[in-house]
């Protein structure tokens, strides 16, 4: 028979886990640190969550969950320009949080790793949102006609990543600015419309 686990200890359990990713690099937190600063022994969090990849489910969740639902109403109010925009600030006052991320997608790419199907299904669903709201900027004239949402939604989450990417092994990169530059010069390519593919 399954042990019951009280709701509130496993949120307890998971906000430890995002003060311990802020505390120390991904490879240096595990089960101990989890629970130091859960004030709780190694034994109740494993007892909360057997599986590791499954506490890891968890805090990355409650950390997505969060900034969306803060974020949400500027991608409603602004667009998605600005709501990618906002989500490199918030990134760029939560390092620790971002490191976290981009090693568990490298690690979630691999399709033998335990929650590879959650992440993947969250990574297409970010893009999926992305589109629809581009898709909405056009019809309200935020963007321009010739955009194609979902070519626009592949470019600005590329350079999402990229920058993100460079932002932590590049003491130079100008994040933002870096941003702002490289949509101008999108917006001009999207305002002319579809390109024409060579043949292969």
């Amino acid at each position: 028979m399954p042990v019951s686990v009280d709701p509130d200890l496993r949120a307890r359990i998971v906000a430890a886990g995002i003060f311990a990713y802020r505390a120390a690099d991904f490879h240096q937190v595990g089960p101990e640190e989890v629970a130091v600063h859960a004030d709780i022994t190694v034994e109740e969090f494993r007892l909360a969550y057997p599986v590791w990849e499954l506490f890891i489910v968890a805090v990355v969740d409650r950390w997505n969950t969060a900034t969306r639902q803060i974020l949400r109403p500027i991608a409603e109010r602004e667009g998605a320009v600005a709501y990618v925009r906002a989500r490199l600030e918030t990134g760029e006052g939560d390092p620790a949080l971002v490191r976290l991320r981009i090693a568990l997608l490298s690690a979630a790419s691999n399709p033998g790793h335990a929650a590879a199907g959650w992440f993947r299904k969250q990574y297409a669903r970010s893009f999926e949102d992305l589109t629809l709201t581009l898709a909405r900027d056009v019809v309200m004239g935020r963007e321009a006609r010739g955009t194609a949402p979902r070519h626009g939604a592949e470019q600005l989450l590329a350079l999402y990543e990229g920058l993100q990417l460079q932002s932590l092994l590049r003491d130079d990169v100008d994040l933002l600015g870096g941003y702002d530059r490289a949509v101008a010069r999108m917006r001009v390519g999207w305002a002319s419309g579809p390109v024409a593919l060579p043949a292969r």
